[in-house]
């Protein structure tokens, strides 16, 4: 499963995805992954979550994140949900390749059986009619 939750800086993604990682430690026996730009969210999420900051890495493109994120389940047989938050790459990925992007995360959940939930900072009258289907 790939799911987006969509909005404008400031309208509760973070706080939402937070809640719901959180909520994940308790009802999944797998682990439970967070990825996240920088590191101010960290103490709010709880400890049995894998924290990932990303912003060190320097990536450029959301072929380079998609590798991050393979690299992640690499190293981890037993993640169930991924929670991507704050990358400014996939809020302002043009629509070609986030198209392309989400289909390769698709084809990703599909064989490892997990589970990403990703915000991305855009209005939702600007979210082209292939990501519909992806929007919680």
């Amino acid at each position: 499963m790939v799911k987006f939750i969509i909005g404008v800086k400031g309208s509760g993604k973070t706080k939402r995805m937070i809640e719901m990682a959180n909520e994940a430690t308790k009802t999944l026996d797998g682990s439970v992954v967070y990825i996240d730009r920088d590191k101010k969210h960290i103490y709010d999420l709880d400890r049995n979550i894998r924290f990932i900051e990303t912003g060190e890495f320097h990536m450029n493109n959301l072929k380079s994140f998609y590798g991050f994120v393979c690299g992640v389940l690499s190293q981890n047989y037993d993640i169930q949900k991924i929670f991507i938050d704050g990358h400014k790459l996939i809020s302002e990925a043009k629509d070609d390749c986030m198209e392309e992007f989400i289909q390769n995360l698709k084809k990703l959940a599909e064989q490892q059986e997990i589970d990403f939930v990703l915000s991305c900072s855009r209005a939702k009258e600007s979210i082209p009619d292939f990501m519909e289907p992806f929007i919680i």
